[in-house]
Protein backbone atom coordinates (compact mmCIF):
# COMPACT_ATOMS: atom_id res chain seq x y z
CA UNK A 1 0.00 0.00 0.00
CA UNK A 2 2.96 2.64 0.43
CA UNK A 3 4.28 1.76 -3.00
CA UNK A 4 0.90 2.50 -3.79
CA UNK A 5 0.92 5.84 -2.05
CA UNK A 6 3.97 6.52 -3.10
CA UNK A 7 3.37 5.97 -6.96
CA UNK A 8 0.34 8.53 -6.24
CA UNK A 9 1.80 11.29 -5.13
CA UNK A 10 4.63 11.17 -8.03
CA UNK A 11 1.47 11.36 -10.37
CA UNK A 12 0.12 13.64 -8.58
CA UNK A 13 3.20 15.62 -8.66
CA UNK A 14 4.00 15.07 -12.52
CA UNK A 15 0.38 16.01 -12.95
CA UNK A 16 0.71 19.65 -11.05
CA UNK A 17 3.98 19.81 -12.94
CA UNK A 18 2.63 19.42 -16.25
CA UNK A 19 -0.73 21.58 -15.18
CA UNK A 20 1.31 24.03 -14.14
CA UNK A 21 3.39 24.55 -17.13
CA UNK A 22 0.49 24.73 -19.06
CA UNK A 23 -1.27 27.26 -16.55
CA UNK A 24 -1.28 31.15 -17.11
CA UNK A 25 -0.59 31.29 -13.54
CA UNK A 26 2.42 33.52 -12.60
CA UNK A 27 3.15 31.39 -9.29
CA UNK A 28 6.19 28.89 -10.44
CA UNK A 29 7.73 26.15 -9.22
CA UNK A 30 11.02 27.86 -9.57
CA UNK A 31 10.46 31.16 -8.05
CA UNK A 32 8.28 29.21 -5.22
CA UNK A 33 11.84 27.60 -4.37
CA UNK A 34 14.22 30.75 -4.28
CA UNK A 35 11.53 32.26 -1.68
CA UNK A 36 11.60 29.59 0.11
CA UNK A 37 15.62 28.67 0.46
CA UNK A 38 15.99 32.49 1.08
CA UNK A 39 13.77 31.56 4.20
CA UNK A 40 15.48 31.05 7.29
CA UNK A 41 12.96 29.31 9.66
CA UNK A 42 10.72 26.71 9.08
CA UNK A 43 7.59 27.75 10.90
CA UNK A 44 5.78 28.53 7.56
CA UNK A 45 4.56 25.68 4.89
CA UNK A 46 5.91 26.17 1.43
CA UNK A 47 4.12 26.07 -1.26
CA UNK A 48 5.84 23.59 -3.68
CA UNK A 49 3.42 24.42 -7.07
CA UNK A 50 0.18 25.28 -7.61
CA UNK A 51 -2.34 25.25 -10.04
CA UNK A 52 -5.78 25.58 -10.68
CA UNK A 53 -6.36 22.02 -9.32
CA UNK A 54 -4.30 21.15 -6.92
CA UNK A 55 -1.28 22.92 -3.84
CA UNK A 56 1.49 20.66 -3.26
CA UNK A 57 3.01 21.76 0.42
CA UNK A 58 6.73 21.49 2.57
CA UNK A 59 4.55 21.31 5.74
CA UNK A 60 6.61 23.68 8.59
CA UNK A 61 8.46 21.91 11.24
CA UNK A 62 10.30 20.42 8.77
CA UNK A 63 14.40 19.98 10.11
CA UNK A 64 14.08 17.69 13.21
CA UNK A 65 16.97 15.09 12.70
CA UNK A 66 17.83 11.85 13.89
CA UNK A 67 21.26 10.65 12.89
CA UNK A 68 21.45 11.50 9.39
CA UNK A 69 17.95 12.58 8.76
CA UNK A 70 16.18 15.27 8.47
CA UNK A 71 12.40 14.57 8.85
CA UNK A 72 9.60 15.89 6.46
CA UNK A 73 6.04 16.60 5.80
CA UNK A 74 4.15 16.97 2.19
CA UNK A 75 0.83 17.49 1.75
CA UNK A 76 -1.49 18.54 -1.44
CA UNK A 77 -4.63 20.10 -1.08
CA UNK A 78 -7.27 19.43 -4.54
CA UNK A 79 -9.74 21.66 -5.50
CA UNK A 80 -12.49 18.48 -5.80
CA UNK A 81 -12.36 14.83 -3.49
CA UNK A 82 -10.73 11.87 -4.76
CA UNK A 83 -11.33 8.41 -3.41
CA UNK A 84 -8.53 6.78 -0.59
CA UNK A 85 -7.90 2.91 -0.68
CA UNK A 86 -10.49 2.45 1.17
CA UNK A 87 -12.59 4.43 -1.54
CA UNK A 88 -13.53 7.25 1.00
CA UNK A 89 -13.67 10.83 -0.25
CA UNK A 90 -10.62 12.47 0.64
CA UNK A 91 -9.07 16.19 -0.14
CA UNK A 92 -6.48 16.68 1.35
CA UNK A 93 -3.26 14.17 1.20
CA UNK A 94 0.24 13.71 3.29
CA UNK A 95 3.25 11.54 3.20
CA UNK A 96 5.76 11.72 5.90
CA UNK A 97 9.56 10.67 5.22
CA UNK A 98 13.34 11.54 5.77
CA UNK A 99 15.60 13.36 3.48
CA UNK A 100 19.49 11.86 4.31
CA UNK A 101 21.00 15.06 2.37
CA UNK A 102 24.96 13.42 2.60
CA UNK A 103 23.58 10.37 0.69
CA UNK A 104 20.92 12.31 -1.66
CA UNK A 105 18.52 9.73 -0.49
CA UNK A 106 14.90 9.64 0.67
CA UNK A 107 12.48 7.61 2.90
CA UNK A 108 8.66 7.17 3.32
CA UNK A 109 6.94 5.98 6.58
CA UNK A 110 3.24 7.78 6.68
CA UNK A 111 0.79 7.87 4.26
CA UNK A 112 -2.48 9.98 5.18
CA UNK A 113 -5.57 10.53 3.47
CA UNK A 114 -8.25 13.67 5.13
CA UNK A 115 -11.35 15.17 4.21
CA UNK A 116 -12.04 19.08 4.53
CA UNK A 117 -15.67 19.96 4.95
CA UNK A 118 -15.54 23.55 4.19
CA UNK A 119 -19.45 23.99 5.44
CA UNK A 120 -18.40 22.75 8.60
CA UNK A 121 -14.81 23.54 8.63
CA UNK A 122 -14.07 19.80 9.80
CA UNK A 123 -11.01 17.96 9.34
CA UNK A 124 -10.98 14.12 9.68
CA UNK A 125 -8.62 11.37 8.35
CA UNK A 126 -10.22 8.97 6.14
CA UNK A 127 -7.13 6.35 5.73
CA UNK A 128 -3.38 6.24 7.33
CA UNK A 129 -0.81 3.79 6.61
CA UNK A 130 2.01 3.69 9.01
CA UNK A 131 4.80 1.38 6.60
CA UNK A 132 8.47 2.36 5.97
CA UNK A 133 9.12 2.79 1.94
CA UNK A 134 12.18 1.46 0.67
CA UNK A 135 15.19 4.14 0.75
CA UNK A 136 15.68 5.75 -3.06
CA UNK A 137 17.81 8.01 -4.44
CA UNK A 138 16.29 11.52 -5.34
CA UNK A 139 16.32 12.31 -8.77
CA UNK A 140 16.85 15.88 -10.57
CA UNK A 141 13.39 17.51 -11.18
CA UNK A 142 11.80 15.43 -8.49
CA UNK A 143 9.46 16.69 -5.73
CA UNK A 144 12.33 15.23 -2.98
CA UNK A 145 14.80 17.07 -5.14
CA UNK A 146 12.90 20.32 -4.70
CA UNK A 147 12.56 19.28 -0.87
CA UNK A 148 16.20 18.45 -0.54
CA UNK A 149 17.03 21.87 -1.80
CA UNK A 150 15.17 23.62 0.71
CA UNK A 151 15.76 21.04 3.96
CA UNK A 152 19.52 20.39 3.20
CA UNK A 153 20.64 24.18 3.50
Amino acid sequence: MMKSAISFLLLLVWMTLCSAKSSHEPQSLKSNLEKAEAKSANDKDIVLSKNTQSTLYLLSGWGKADGPYIWFTISASFNENHAAPNSQKFNLFSVSGAIDCKDNSTFYYLVSYMLFDPKTKRLGEVYSEKNKSNVMKIESGTTEHDVKKIVCN
